[in-house]
């Protein structure tokens, strides 16, 4: 969707150009007959005083409250005053300037084929009236978010963009909503985009208030702070980011409101660095009221806190939201107790291997590394498609291979060895094909959820740590892989490449842990001594910090034809080495989670699929994309090897 944003230099310049026809004009939308022209103050339009003190500025163009802090300019009089949106009000702005401005699509619905929805007629309020009282809040708030009544006295809550159309519209009962009741629903024939409530009538040059529900917007702009906005589809949806991207990324600060329960805290952590940490506040309701019983009750919201509170409490609970005075350091005694079997991470989905280190943690770094051949490239795919099923967005760093072969090989392993088949070329070559169908609901299933590394793009590491920026803060992405370190260009030479490598990967932990996301690096083997063909610590090319400093580090090796059919002793009565079974040998080099190494798992691999498993339901897994149901029991390839014949291999 494109949006109008407005060049924040020319709204100076015609701000400048009125000079104190600012305040001027103030009064004149905010209705105020009494005030100072000279001194130029008044009493505050926003709460009742009886000495001025609602002052204006001359440098800043902006009055100020010194009794409620609430600061104003010409535009939010406007959009308060008269009930206008930022567009509106801009275009007031620019008239009374005498400055020509090309708002261009404005007022514009440019989403082709979608399905815009109707206004809300209504000509009776009252029963929405009647609710939102009972919730503190008046009709003239409720007036001014355009919140309306449909033909079942329902609220609805219409979501406008920036260009002033009506894009989404959402319901709620207006009466307390009963167990099991839906709570919310949008407009039926109607599309939906995460938009924020509220947005088209936002100040960029104040802070943004972002809250949970749109009753909470409501309630803040009641207590008379009006650069208030609402997410769209509850705390655990933040697909709001990624679609009002260019619109957040104006502000300056941003204060974000949540409801005090398990979700609230989980929104503000997954948030507040996408957001960027520099910049937000956190605005934290009371935990509890006391009751005139002497008991507590807990206090859900914002809302909640206007309704026991009142509106001087919800305006001081905004204007101290907190922060860290020293964003580099955190007082110890406030670590969270965290054990790692309860860490958050992408699980591999090979059962052996996720049983000994658990997941990949967010907050991250692991190596892998192996040889040519090895099969580097099936695991790492994997684990990008392991990372989707588990509701985690990944990002891909892949010059070794081309885009499109990065598309077709993660086809392969979401497709899995029931929707592949099998085709021989004139000369009698065998390939494979994911079917038809199976390919089309696989593009819709990661549509929005993958983001590869353009390959006509840079490759110096600023480049990159900054495209993994944009990804994890707007797309969310929580899974990032680069493959792999020799393709980056890290301006070194041979005097200092192994302090470049250093101080990547330093780079590269801090990043995992500022945004909390698992990212895997791939690292090649250096050349490895003659019949040699596992990788160990210090077998890994380049510094050895790169093992060192990694939180974990995987080796892979290929089994040779040779170790798969063992060697006999001359007598034939035994093994001298027992023939593995397996097709690609998995070693932890490193774990410094667990705090051991050197376990060694057995993989096998399937060529149609490009699959890594170890037993039939890894072998036969199927992802959420693929909907059918299978009644015939996929014929397992592997003929397993007694146990007793394997010697001292570990896995599988």
């Amino acid at each position: 969707m494109r949006f109008i944003l407005v060049d924040a230099k020319r709204i100076e310049e015609a701000k400048e150009k009125l000079g104190d026809e600012n305040f001027t004009y103030m009064m004149q939308f905010l209705g105020i007959e009494d005030y100072d022209a000279t001194r130029m103050k008044c009493c505050c339009p926003f709460h009742k005083e009886d000495t001025a003190s609602f002052i204006y500025n001359p440098k800043t163009y902006k009055a100020h409250c010194f009794g409620c802090s609430v600061n104003v300019d010409i535009l939010d009089a406007y959009m308060k005053g008269k009930n206008g949106t930022f567009g509106e009000a801009v275009q007031k702005l620019f008239e009374l300037a005498d400055i020509p401005y090309s708002f261009g699509e404005y007022g514009v619905k440019t989403k082709r084929q979608y399905r815009y929805p109707k206004v809300v007629e209504c000509s009776d309020k009252t029963q929405i009236y009647d609710y939102l009282l009972k919730r503190k809040i008046s009709p003239s708030t409720a007036d001014y978010l355009d919140i309306r009544q449909d033909e079942y006295g329902n609220l609805a809550f219409h979501y406008y963009d920036l260009n002033d159309v009506l894009t989404m519209v959402k319901y709620r009962p207006s009466r307390k909503i009963e167990k099991g009741e839906n709570k919310n629903w949008c407009q039926q024939g109607s599309d939906t985009t995460p938009l924020l409530f509220n947005m088209n009538r936002i100040n960029p040059s104040q802070p943004l208030i972002i809250t949970c529900g749109e009753l909470d917007c409501a309630s803040v702009i009641e207590s008379g702070l009006t650069n208030c906005v609402s997410i769209p589809l509850g705390d655990g949806n933040t697909k709001w980011i990624e679609e009002c991207w260019d619109f957040l990324e104006q502000f300056k600060e941003i204060i974000v409101c949540h409801d005090n329960d398990s979700s609230g805290v989980k929104f503000v952590k997954e948030v507040i660095p996408r957001l960027g940490s520099w910049r937000c506040k956190v605005a934290n309701c009371p935990d509890f009221v006391p009751t005139k019983s002497g008991e507590k009750r807990a206090i859900k919201d914002i809302n909640e806190v206007l309704y026991f509170y009142g509106k001087e409490k919800v305006v001081d609970i905004i204007l101290n939201s907190t922060d860290s005075p020293v964003p580099s350091v955190q007082d110890f005694s406030n670590i969270p107790d965290k054990e790692f079997s309860d860490m958050e991470g992408i699980r591999t989905g090979i059962e052996s291997l996720d049983k000994e280190i658990m997941c990949l943690p967010f907050g991250s770094l692991t190596i892998v590394s192996g040889a040519p051949g090895a099969g580097k490239t099936s695991l790492l795919y994997g684990l990008v498609c392991q990372s989707l099923e588990q509701g985690s967005n990944a990002w891909v760093f892949s010059r070794e291979l081309p885009d499109y072969t990065t598309k077709g090989w993660i086809n392969y392993i979401l497709a899995g060895p029931r929707n592949v088949s099998e085709y021989h070329n004139s000369q009698g070559a065998k390939y494979y094909k994911v079917n038809p169908e199976a390919k089309k609901a696989i593009s819709a299933y990661y549509k929005g959820r993958i983001y590869v590394y353009r390959d006509d793009f840079g490759c110096k590491a600023q480049e990159i740590f900054s495209s993994m920026t944009d990804s994890v803060r707007k797309y969310g992405t929580r899974f990032l892989l680069i493959d792999s370190l020799m393709m980056v260009d890290l301006e070194s030479n041979e005097n200092n490449k192994f302090e470049k490598q250093t101080e990547f990967i330093n780079q590269l932990i801090q990043f995992a842990l500022r945004y909390n996301v698992a990212i895997v690096l791939v690292c090649h083997p250096r050349k490895l001594q003659f019949g040699q063909s596992e990788v160990g610590m210090y077998d890994i090319a380049g510094s050895s910090n790169l093992s060192n400093l990694s939180h974990r580090a995987i080796g892979l090796r290929r089994v040779g034809k040779k170790e798969r059919m063992g060697e006999r002793n001359a007598k034939d009565t035994g093994w001298i080495t027992p023939p593995c079974q397996y097709h690609c040998m998995l070693n932890i080099i490193k774990d410094r989670f667990r705090g051991r190494a050197g376990a060694e798992f057995g993989l096998y691999y399937d060529e149609a699929s490009r699959r890594f498993f170890s037993n039939p339901s890894e072998y036969d897994f199927k992802y959420s994309w693929d909907q059918n149901v299978y009644q015939d029991e996929l014929t397992y390839p592997i003929v397993e090897i007694e146990e007793e014949v394997l010697g001292t291999i570990r896995g599988g």
